[in-house]
C-alpha cells in the first residue's frame, strides 16, 4: 500500500532532483529506486497530475534499467481521472507502448576502447536510438502540407511522417496560424533530434556529463543558448559564442532550477534579465564521430511578459574537463 506520510513539497522536490540526477547519469537502477520511495511516501500528497508525471517517469526508468515488467505495473497506477489529451496522459500511453512486449532494447554494442554508450532521456518520448529510428517512419495523427508554390519538383504535398521533411523548411508548409506554426516548428525539431539520436555512436571519452546535474549549468553552457528575437539578438549571440562565453556571461541574472511543478516532468526552468521558459535534456552520445560525447539539449524561452519566443535545440561538446561547452550543431 502506498504511503501518505510525512511528505512536503520541499521533500519531494528533493527526491525528484536526486531522480533526475540518477537518470542523467545513466544510473537507472539508481533511479528507479529514488524514485520508488517518493512514490511510497508521497503519493498520497500528490494531485492527480503529479502521480501521473510519477509514474511515467518511474515506469520509464525502471524500462532502461531492464524491468519492463515493473515498468507496465507501474503505468497501470496511472490515476484514471487524467485528461486522455493532456500531455502527462500522452506520456504515460506512449512509455506503455515502449514497455509492452517484456524486451528490452540491448545496449548499443561498443568498439574496442568505446565505454559510454548513447542514452536518451526522457524528454525526446523515444528510450533508444532504435527506437529514434523507428520513430522517424511512424505516421502522425493528421498530416501537414506543403503550401502553394513551394517547394514545386515535389510532387507528393503531404507530410506524414518525419522523413518526409528532409529538405523542408518550416517556411514551406501551409501553416497560417501562429498556434499551427509553433505545433509544427517543434516537431521539426523533435524530428531532427531523433534523426542525431539514431545516427549516434557511443562515445569513448566524456566532458560533459557532469553536466546533467550541476546545480549552475549556466556557467558553462554556451552563449548560443540565450534568446535569439531579433537579428540584433543573433549578432550579439554571434559576438559572445566566438569570444567562447557563457550563457550566464550574458545574462547575469539567469538561473536555471528543477521545477517544483511536477507537471514539468523534470525539465529546468530558466528565468533571466528578460526572459522565461524552459530547458530539457535530450540525449547523449557521440554525434558528430569524432569520439568524444555530445549532449542534445532542448530549451524553449519566452520574453517575460510578451508573446515572441524561441524554440531550438543544440549538440553540444566539451574536448576538456573545464570550460564552456562548444555548439556543434543548431537544430531549428
Amino acid at each position: 500500500m502506498v504511503g501518505v506520510t510525512h511528505c512536503s513539497k520541499a521533500d519531494y522536490a528533493k527526491s525528484r532532483r536526486r531522480f533526475q540526477q540518477a537518470y542523467g547519469a545513466g544510473e537507472y537502477t539508481q533511479a528507479v529506486e529514488t524514485l520508488r520511495r517518493a512514490k511510497e511516501s508521497c503519493w498520497g500528497a500528490l494531485d492527480a497530475t503529479a502521480r501521473g508525471w510519477l509514474v511515467s517517469d518511474l515506469g520509464l526508468a525502471a524500462l532502461r534499467a531492464g524491468q519492463p515488467d515493473f515498468c507496465l505495473q507501474i503505468l497501470a497506477e496511472a490515476p484514471r481521472e487524467l485528461e486522455p489529451q493532456s500531455r502527462v496522459a500522452r506520456a504515460i500511453a506512449h512509455n506503455r507502448g515502449l514497455c509492452t512486449g517484456a524486451s528490452v532494447a540491448a545496449p548499443p554494442a561498443t568498439t574496442p576502447g568505446t565505454s559510454l554508450p548513447v542514452q536518451v532521456m526522457a524528454g525526446l518520448r523515444v528510450s533508444s536510438p532504435q527506437e529514434a529510428s523507428t520513430a522517424l517512419t511512424r505516421e502522425w495523427r493528421a498530416p501537414y502540407e506543403l503550401r502553394e508554390g513551394a517547394l514545386p519538383a515535389r510532387r507528393e504535398r503531404e507530410l506524414r511522417r518525419c522523413t518526409d521533411l528532409d529538405g523542408v523548411d518550416v517556411r514551406d508548409v501551409d501553416v497560417t496560424v501562429t498556434n499551427d506554426f509553433y505545433a509544427f516548428r517543434m516537431k521539426s525539431i523533435h524530428c531532427r533530434a531523433l534523426r542525431r539520436v539514431a545516427q549516434a555512436q557511443p562515445s569513448r571519452t566524456s566532458h560533459v556529463r557532469e553536466l546533467l546535474s550541476m546545480k549552475k549549468p549556466g556557467e558553462v553552457l554556451p552563449a548560443a543558448l540565450a534568446q535569439v528575437f531579433s537579428d540584433e539578438d543573433a549578432a550579439r549571440m554571434a559576438q559572445a559564442r566566438h569570444a567562447g562565453r557563457s550563457w550566464h556571461d550574458v545574462d547575469e541574472q539567469l538561473r536555471l532550477e528543477v521545477s517544483p511543478d511536477e507537471t514539468r516532468g523534470g525539465e529546468l526552468e530558466v528565468h533571466g534579465a528578460v526572459i522565461e521558459g524552459y530547458l530539457e535534456w535530450w540525449a547523449t552520445g557521440d554525434f558528430n564521430a569524432d569520439g568524444y560525447e555530445d549532449v542534445l539539449v532542448f530549451r524553449s524561452l519566452g520574453a517575460t511578459g510578451g508573446t515572441i519566443s524561441d524554440q531550438a535545440a543544440f549538440v553540444l561538446t566539451r574536448t576538456r574537463s573545464k570550460g564552456v561547452l562548444e555548439v556543434v550543431e543548431r537544430l531549428d
